[in-house]
């Protein structure tokens, strides 16, 4: 499996969870799905920081992309509810790739948890979409890019950290399970995504870099549109 297979897997289930989100809000297995896309994004992100020429320009894309998004991305979901402020995930995607870069300039390896944590504060300070979990799960693809059983792993003990065990915990103080807790332990669906990373031949496959720069603005543009004027 190539990069462009990966990159098409991410937003076939990335657009599955929007439908789950906007058009069917009770429906359990569209945002089950949903759970895999950030994790390949976060995985190209890794896999990008690896192979490009020029990171400086990759994050100016990426950073940019961010910006034009959030516009329709805020005016989409105001559609379903009207105090959302939240940042784009692409933000996300740019923390960990800035944090990834920043981990290039050293060997010292406390330092690159040093970034991480600092990173992955910034995520949650600003309400990004996916925050902490999000950054550190890009750093971990970049660190164990060619190291299969240590990234399976780190990236259970992340998406652990983050998904599972709060819930675990609340369960334990006697609290009750409401319906965010159940779609937050749903993020651990997100692991099966290491299934098709696993495939992946080292190959990218079609040149289609700028398929998810113009996607990912455009579907909230359509969203947008079909939700406000159609249902």
């Amino acid at each position: 499996m190539n990069a462009f297979q990966i990159k098409l897997i991410a937003v076939l289930t990335m657009v599955i969870d929007h439908i789950g989100l906007f058009f069917f809000p009770v429906a359990i297995l569209p945002r089950v799905i949903g759970r895999l896309s950030f994790p390949l994004f976060a995985w190209l992100i890794g896999n990008g920081a690896h192979h490009t020429r020029n990171a400086r320009n990759y994050l100016i894309r990426i950073f940019l992309l961010a910006v034009i998004s959030q516009a329709p991305f805020i005016a989409a979901n105001r559609l379903i509810d009207n105090s959302f402020q939240d940042l784009n995930v692409v933000f996300t995607l740019f923390l960990g790739l800035a944090a990834i870069e920043l981990i290039k300039t050293t060997q010292k390896k406390f330092l690159w948890v040093i970034i991480a944590a600092l990173s992955a504060a910034i995520a949650q300070l600003l309400h990004t979409n996916y925050g902490a979990v999000g950054v550190i799960s890009i750093i971990i693809f970049y660190i164990f890019y060619n190291r299969l059983n240590k990234m399976v792993i780190w990236q259970t003990l992340n998406f652990a950290l983050f998904y599972l065990i709060p819930v675990i915990i609340k369960l334990h103080s006697g609290g009750i399970i409401s319906s965010a807790d159940i779609f937050s332990i749903s993020g651990m669906f997100g692991l099966t995504s290491l299934f098709f990373i696993a495939l992946y031949n080292q190959k990218q496959g079609l040149k289609a870099k700028y398929l998810f720069y113009v996607f990912y603005p455009l579907q909230y543009i359509i969203i947008y549109l079909l939700k406000l004027y159609i249902f």
